[in-house]
C-alpha cells in the first residue's frame, strides 16, 4: 500500500509536474553546490537525524514532503521512523524514497533504498522472501554502474543477511570483505569500519575468534571516537561485538559492553538499540545465574516492544522461555517457546522441556533438524546445540549420532580454546563413558564451567559426576558433588533439577541406609524451628535468612519426607531421628 506523501507526489505529477523536471532541477542545485566556493551546510533535518532528535526530524521531514517531496527528505524519514520503531511507516518512506529514484532516473539512489527495504523487510517482519526480492532488485540496479560506496554497502547488506537467514559465515566474511575494499577505496569510513565488524562477527562465528574479535576491538574502537558517524551502523557494530563475546562465552566483557551501550542509548534517545542491548543482556545474566535481574528485565522489554513489528520481541520471547525452562517452569517455557517456533535456539530450548519429560524421540528429532539446517561452517550456533543432541540422541538410541555430535563438538573445543567449550565438550564425552571413565571427563566439565562462572553449567555437571561416583561405589565423594550442586540449584531457583538432586539424594540415603542423607544441614535447621512452634518470619531472624528462602526450604522438607503438612513432618523426623 502507498503511502499519503507517495498519493501525493502522483497526484502532483497527474496535475502537470514531471519526473524530469524533478531531476533538472536537482542536478541544477548539485551544480551550483559544486561551483560554490564552500561545501552546502547540511539541512536542519539531517541536523537533527544527526543529534538523535527523531520525533522533531519526523515533524520537519514530513513538512519538507509535504513543501516538496524528494528521495533523501524520504530515506530520512525512514531513519527517524526506524528509531521510532515505527515499522510500517519506515518501510512505506523507504518505498517511497526507492519509488521518487526510479522516477527520476538515479540508479544508484534506487539500488541504495533498496538494498535497506532488504534488510528492513526482514526486520519488522515482511519475511525472507520479500528481503530477497528487494536484494535481487538492488543488485539489477547497481550492476551496470560504476563502482561506488552503494555496491559496498549493497555487499554488506548481503552477508548480513546471508548470517541472519542461513547462518553463513563464509558468505558474510566474503561480503564483509568486499565491502571493507570498496569502503577504503571510495573513502567512506562508516562502509570500512562497518565492513570490518561483520568480518569479526563472521570469523568469530566460523570458530576464529582471535582474529575475530581483533577485527571487532578495532571497529569498536573506530565507531566510539566518532570515526563511525551514522547512529544505526555504530549500533550493528556494537551490537555484532556483543554477540560475538557471547558466542565465545566472554560473559564479563559481554556484560561490560552491554552496560556502556545501553549508556549510549539512553543518552542519545537509541531506544530500538537500547531493547535489542538489554535483550543481549539478559542472556548473559541468564548464563551468570543472575536470574532474577534477567527476569524482570526481559519482562519490562516485552511490556515495551508489545506494539513493535521488529525480530526483537521473539528474541526476548526466546530467553524468557530458556529461563523458564532452566528454573523447571516447563509448561510455561513450553508456551513461551512455541511463540517462536522457528528459531532454531527456540527449537533447541524446547525440545530440552520435552527430554526432561521422558519424550526423546520428539526431543531428538526436533535438534536433529536444527542441526541439518545449519550450517557446519557456523562452528560457535552448532557448538550451542550439540550437547543438547548428544543427549536428546543418546535417551532416544541413537548412540551413533551422539558421538557424532560430541565428536564434533570436541573439533570445536579444540580450533576454538575457550574454556566454556572445553566444559561443553567434556561433558559431552561424559555423558557418552561408562560410569568410572567418566567421572574424569565430568570433573574437567565442573572445573570449565566453574571457572568460566557459569553456575547452572556447573551444577547440572556436579549431578552428572555425582551419578558416575554413586555408580562406581564411592558414596562419600558422590553425595559431596550433590551437596555443592544443590547449593547452587538452590541459590539460581532451579526447582527443577533440584529435583534430579533429590532423587541422587535418596538414592546415597538407601546405599547409607539412614535417612539422613534426604536432609541438608540447612534444612534440618530449619525443621528444628518448625519443631519449636517458630513462624518463617520467626525462623527468618533467628537464621539470617529471607521469608521467602525459609518458605522454600519448608517446602523442599515436605516434599523430601513425604509429608502433606509442618506437623507431619515434625512427627516423622522425630520418628526417623531426623532433628
Amino acid at each position: 500500500m502507498r503511502s499519503g506523501l507517495a498519493l501525493e507526489v502522483a497526484a502532483a505529477r497527474g496535475a502537470g509536474g514531471r519526473s524530469d523536471d524533478v531531476l533538472a532541477q536537482r542536478r541544477q542545485l548539485a551544480h551550483s553546490q559544486e561551483m560554490s566556493s564552500e561545501p552546502a551546510a547540511p539541512p536542519p533535518e539531517e541536523l537533527l537525524l544527526r543529534a538523535g532528535r527523531w520525533e522533531t526530524a519526523r515533524d520537519e521531514l514530513r513538512q519538507r514532503l509535504a513543501d516538496r517531496p524528494d528521495g533523501p527528505a524520504f530515506e530520512g524519514l525512514a531513519q527517524a521512523l526506524w528509531w521510532l520503531d515505527d515499522g510500517t511507516g519506515c518501510l512505506e518512506a523507504r518505498e517511497d524514497a526507492y519509488r521518487f529514484y526510479r522516477d527520476a532516473g538515479q540508479d544508484p539512489e534506487a539500488g541504495r533504498a533498496a538494498s535497506a527495504l532488504a534488510y528492513d523487510s526482514l526486520l519488522f517482519g515482511e519475511g525472507e522472501t520479500v528481503a530477497r526480492g528487494w536484494m535481487t532488485r538492488a543488485e539489477q540496479l547497481l550492476s551496470a554502474i560504476p563502482e561506488r560506496a552503494g555496491h559496498g554497502w549493497l555487499a554488506l547488506r548481503r552477508g548480513e543477511l546471508g548470517l541472519a537467514t542461513q547462518g553463513d559465515p563464509a558468505l558474510a566474511q566474503q561480503e564483509a570483505d568486499r565491502a571493507c575494499a570498496i569502503g577504503r577505496r571510495v573513502n567512506d569510513r562508516n562502509l570500512m569500519y562497518a565492513g570490518m565488524a561483520l568480518s569479526g562477527l563472521a570469523q568469530t562465528t566460523a570458530g576464529r575468534p582471535d582474529s575475530g574479535l581483533r577485527e571487532l576491538d578495532a571497529a569498536v574502537a573506530a565507531a566510539t571516537t566518532g570515526e563511525v558517524d551514522d547512529l544505526m551502523w555504530m549500533g550493528k557494530i556494537f551490537c555484532w561485538l556483543i554477540i560475538a563475546c557471547q558466542q565465545t562465552h566472554d560473559l564479563s566483557r559481554a556484560d561490560e559492553w552491554c552496560r556502556r551501550v545501553e549508556a549510549v542509548c539512553e543518552r542519545r534517545h537509541l531506544d530500538p538499540l537500547f531493547t535489542v542491548c538489554r535483550i543481549q543482556h539478559s542472556s548473559v545474566l541468564i548464563e551468570r545465574g543472575t536470574w532474577r535481574q534477567a527476569e524482570s528485565t526481559l519482562a519490562a522489554v516485552l511490556d515495551r516492544v508489545e506494539p513493535s513489528r521488529r525480530h526483537t520481541r521473539l528474541d526476548a520471547v526466546v530467553q524468557l522461555g530458556e529461563l523458564r525452562r532452566r528454573q523447571g517452569r516447563f509448561a510455561e517455557a513450553e508456551e513461551l517457546l512455541m511463540q517462536a517456533e522457528f528459531d532454531p535456539s527456540a527449537i533447541v530450548s524446547l525440545a530440552l522441556v520435552r527430554l526432561a519429560r521422558d519424550e526423546a524421540d520428539v526431543a531428538w528429532a526436533e535438534i536433529r533438524q536444527v542441526l541439518a539446517r545449519t550450517p557446519t561452517a557456523n562452528r560457535l550456533q552448532r557448538a550451542r546445540f550439540l550437547l543438547p543432541a548428544v543427549q536428546a540422541a543418546l535417551a532416544a538410541g541413537e548412540r551413533g549420532a551422539a558421538q557424532q555430535a560430541a565428536d564434533e563438538l570436541r573439533e570445536t573445543a579444540a580450533l576454538v580454546g575457550n574454556t566454556p567449550t572445553l566444559g561443553l565438550a567434556a561433558a559431552a564425552a561424559a555423558t557418552l563413558a561408562p560410569p568410572a571413565e567418566s567421572v574424569s571427563a565430568w570433573r574437567d566439565a565442573v572445573r570449565s564451567f566453574r571457572e568460566s562462572a557459569l553456575p547452572f553449567d556447573e551444577a547440572e555437571s556436579r549431578l552428572g559426576l555425582a551419578d558416575a561416583l554413586l555408580q562406581c561405589d564411592d558414596v562419600g565423594a558422590a553425595e559431596e558433588q550433590v551437596s555443592k550442586a544443590w547449593t547452587l540449584l538452590e541459590g539460581l531457583g532451579a526447582q527443577g533439577m533440584l529435583t534430579d538432586a533429590d532423587r541422587l539424594r535418596r538414592q546415597i540415603a538407601s546405599v547409607r541406609g539412614t535417612p539422613h542423607a534426604l536432609l541438608s544441614e540447612r534444612e534440618r535447621e530449619v525443621l528444628r524451628c518448625v519443631a519449636d512452634g517458630q513462624t518463617d518470619q520467626q525462623i527468618a531472624k533467628a537464621l539470617t535468612l529471607s521469608p521467602h528462602t525459609v518458605h522454600r526450604h519448608v517446602a523442599h522438607i515436605l516434599i523430601k519426607v513425604g509429608q502433606p503438612t509442618r506437623a507431619a513432618a515434625v512427627a516423622h523426623a522425630l520418628k526417623h531421628d531426623l532433628l
